[in-house]
């Protein structure tokens, strides 16, 4: 692959201890337990959000959730949707806009379904910050907005709303920003729970854990003590839901098994797009009657085809990528190559291939539409912050956003986002460097260690699979403890290499690169 190695000196104690303490991940279940987890009176407002929810409950008003159409805005809908349920209200609706009909964030079909359902509250989940006009034409109406959100703020804009939950607010003293958009949800249903003196069914845990880790939020604080308790108390996290799905996946014996289910559950359901609000993963996941298998078998025919036109776009973006050099990845899809769902997804693959930040651009409904993304070292909201004046609306996170304007803005955004792009990476750069995080021989990837590298569980943005590396060994030698995935390359079986890989289960080994081992 041509990448530069990056190899650190030998660790002086276990090599999975050693990873912990450079990452700073405390490997002890006691100080990552959910009864740790910051206090939810710290968010800003959640008092008075709190407060207008229980007089919705009490005075048996009309509410709508309005969500967002990923699985982070799906699982956000799903938890708090539920939560009512259990406390015995019944007057609440959904409502999940589709991203291939609808702009993002709150749009006149939902002030239309809000005016025709004399709905009195409006709760935006894994949205709504960014909707300042949007909520001014439901407060028209006489309807009461609760911003449930975890997308960057722009304080000179916010939303005109009823009260506002977003740990990005300036003055929320919640120590953690790193939320998803769930987890956010969870932290409400949380302080309710306290205020309602009601229950919190522990299958909440589990499907903030698929939101949080489908939306690709850092994989530390409490992110990580909430996928945690699921990895952790798995046994004692029982749902219908999640109960049905498990009866369909493989096994479930392990961390490793339970981490790979919740990525599983999120993949399914990334699809169920419908219209007029409706979404059939969130149809799924509420469904107890006979009706779900046939939900589920449509949803898995969506998720087959998902995964298909995937794999194609991943092809597409290969052949767009190969031998780039340069300080960022820009392209226009002017042939509808990729679909908009997808926008976001293929940057992500282009900036794991590549290490640059990415923007994918296309026209979507009479606008320009873009999918920002980045890795360290760069913050995509800032470069779209400081071309604003060319944009409609933008929003998202540090390493995840996205933004509308019109298609004669194009020629002036580009010049100013290459501009931007120059000022912070000057040099430019080609295939990035691969970062070994330990040198390890075969006896250290024994049964015990497993079990211990299993405690760094959950993987994601901040806390990525450490890349390893055998040195001086030969393929025959590996294939004699693991089974491998050489993703395509030609990994010489006899001859002697170093080779650097993931260890993505006690058995398996997948092979990042490989290199002819260097005399010493």
């Amino acid at each position: 692959m041509n990448k530069e190695w990056n190899i650190p000196s030998p660790c002086s104690s276990n090599f999975v201890q050693h990873i912990a303490q450079t990452r700073g991940l405390s490997l002890d279940e006691s100080e990552l337990s959910i009864d740790n987890l910051p206090d939810e009176q710290l968010f800003a407002n959640i008092t008075e959000v709190a407060s207008r929810i229980q007089k919705a409950m009490y005075n048996n008003e009309p509410l709508v959730i309005f969500g967002h159409d990923d699985p982070d805005g799906v699982t956000s809908s799903f938890i708090l949707y539920q939560f009512f349920n259990t406390c015995g209200y019944q007057k609440h609706q959904y409502y999940i806009p589709n991203r291939n009909i609808e702009p993002h964030g709150i749009q006149a079909k939902f002030i239309q379904f809000v005016k025709e359902g004399g709905f009195k509250l409006v709760i935006t989940v894994d949205n709504g910050i960014s909707s300042y006009d949007g909520v001014q034409e439901l407060n028209k109406l006489g309807c009461d907005v609760l911003i449930v959100d975890h997308h960057l703020v722009q304080p000179e804009t916010l939303p005109p709303a009823y009260a506002i939950m977003n740990p990005q607010l300036p003055d929320c003293k919640y120590p953690f920003k790193g939320l998803a958009g769930v987890g956010v949800v969870m932290m409400l249903i949380r302080y309710l729970s306290a205020e309602l003196e009601h229950p919190i069914p522990q299958s909440y845990y589990f499907w903030t854990a698929v939101g949080s880790i489908a939306d690709k939020v850092p994989m530390i604080g409490a992110n990580r003590q909430l996928v945690n308790h699921v990895l952790k108390d798995w046994a004692s996290i029982h749902g219908y839901t999640m109960d049905f799905l498990i009866r369909n996946f493989t096994r479930v014996n392990s961390k490793i098994d339970v981490f790979n289910f919740i990525q599983y559950a999120a993949r399914f359901i990334a699809n169920g797009r419908e219209e007029g609000g409706k979404h059939t993963a969130l149809s799924f996941m509420l469904q107890v009657s006979d009706a779900k298998a046939d939900l589920f078998e449509t949803l898995e025919k969506q998720k087959n085809a998902w995964e298909s036109e995937l794999n194609r776009v991943f092809k597409y973006l290969d052949a767009l990528s190969a031998d780039f050099v340069g300080n960022a990845f820009i392209f226009y899809d002017d042939e509808d190559a990729i679909p908009y769902s997808l926008l976001g997804t293929g940057a992500t693959y282009i900036v794991n291939k590549l290490g640059i930040p990415t923007i994918l651009l296309k026209q979507h409904n009479g606008r320009m539409v873009c999918e920002g993304r980045c890795s360290d070292g760069f913050n995509m909201v800032h470069s779209f912050t400081a071309c604003k004046s060319h944009l409609i609306q933008y929003g998202g996170h540090p390493k995840a956003a996205g933004f509308s304007m019109t298609v004669e803005k194009y020629d002036d955004f580009i010049d100013c986002f290459n501009e931007y792009v120059q000022s912070q990476m000057p040099i430019e750069t080609g295939i990035g460097s691969l970062n070994i995080e330990a040198v390890v021989t075969l006896e250290d990837l024994s049964e015990a260690n497993w079990k211990l590298y299993e405690s760094l569980l959950p993987f994601g943005q901040q806390n990525p699979e450490p890349i390893l590396m055998l040195s001086k060994v030969k393929m025959d030698q590996i294939l004699a403890v693991f089974s491998t995935d050489n993703q395509s390359l030609n990994v010489p079986q006899h001859k002697t290499v170093d080779v650097s890989f993931i260890w993505k289960n006690k058995n398996l080994i997948r092979v990042v690169d490989f290199r002819e081992s260097i005399a010493t």
